[in-house]
């Protein structure tokens, strides 16, 4: 629904089923910003933006985390580790995300 909406607001998207997915799409094409979530099976969103940090060719895309709830203290810590860009809470408020897409593309 999120890809969807980005698209009807006129960004190019591209999906991955999965963080690992999303890697190697992602050194195949480089993209402008990656939208992930911080809970996912198998690489979480905050190992996906470490992966992005280490790699040379991706390590300046920004990278925000999607999460379930308000950001605490121990999340923003893991977060500023992995190296993400910004956070956004669930429900995705779709004004606040074109706002904050905007700005990292600008």
């Amino acid at each position: 629904m999120l890809a969807m909406a980005l698209l009807d607001s006129g960004f190019a998207v591209r999906t991955a089923a999965s963080a690992a997915e999303a890697l190697v799409e992602a050194r195949r094409r480089t993209p402008s910003l990656v939208l992930a979530d911080a809970v996912m099976p198998e690489m979480d969103g905050f190992q996906l933006c470490a992966a992005f940090r280490g790699d040379p060719g991706l390590g300046g895309v920004p990278v925000v985390l999607l999460a379930a709830s308000q950001p605490d203290a121990r999340f923003r810590e893991r977060g500023v580790t992995a190296g993400a860009t910004d956070y956004l809470t669930k429900p995705i408020d779709l004004p606040r995300l074109i706002q904050v897409i905007r700005g990292l593309s600008a």
